[in-house]
């Protein structure tokens, strides 16, 4: 199966990573804020890391391991953040991760993003499952993911440790199944508006 290059929502273009996007994703991905809420990303965050991160795209997306996508704003092409799906095929599941750096935080970018991320996942990639984590405290990230359809569904008590400090960690879940009937509930509800208010 080929798996598109880039992938376009209303106002995003999903990408590849380059090497030249590297120091907008140190200046984005540098911030406090930004690494606080994310385990992989450590602080401070430097133009080498960056420059390492960008290059275990290929090799990644290659093995059909994680596909990794760089979110930028479709009429602008400035680069906001990334989302991606880790998979583990054997058991036809997968993680999604995303982040976007402050200065283009409240825009729903990260909605559209990870929405996105779940057809990829359910359409392309013939997934049976995509579930997703954060940190307690991350109260954005669970309106993200209640947006996009997922289900809450526990709390792993002191999973996660960043920077010294243990955090409780929530998870949320979605089956192929429930993400068609989603979609479909979605799409007869749109059909069934009058024009107007579309």
């Amino acid at each position: 199966m080929a798996i598109p290059e880039t992938l376009i929502t209303p106002r995003l273009i999903l990408r590849q990573f380059t090497m030249d996007d590297a120091p907008v994703v140190q200046a984005l991905a540098g911030d406090v804020c930004i690494a606080a809420g994310v385990l992989s990303i450590p602080h401070p965050y430097t133009l080498d890391d960056a420059w390492q991160w960008i290059g275990q795209h290929p090799s990644l997306r290659q093995s059909g391991e994680q596909f990794i996508f760089a979110v930028t704003e479709l009429r602008s092409r400035v680069l906001a953040g990334a989302v991606s799906i880790r998979v583990n095929e054997e058991h036809a599941h997968a993680e999604l991760g995303y982040w976007i750096g402050r200065p283009f935080q409240g825009r729903g970018y990260a909605t559209e993003a990870a929405g996105a991320m779940l057809e990829f996942g359910f359409l392309g990639l013939h997934l049976h499952r995509i579930y997703a984590r954060h940190l307690a405290w991350n109260t954005p990230s669970s309106r993200v993911l209640s947006h996009i359809g997922m289900s809450f569904e526990g709390t792993m008590q002191g999973h996660a440790c960043k920077w010294g400090v243990f955090h409780d960690v929530h998870l949320y879940g979605i089956q192929a199944g429930d993400f068609y009937m989603n979609s479909l509930e979605t799409n007869n509800s749109r059909l069934g508006k009058p024009h107007g208010d579309r």
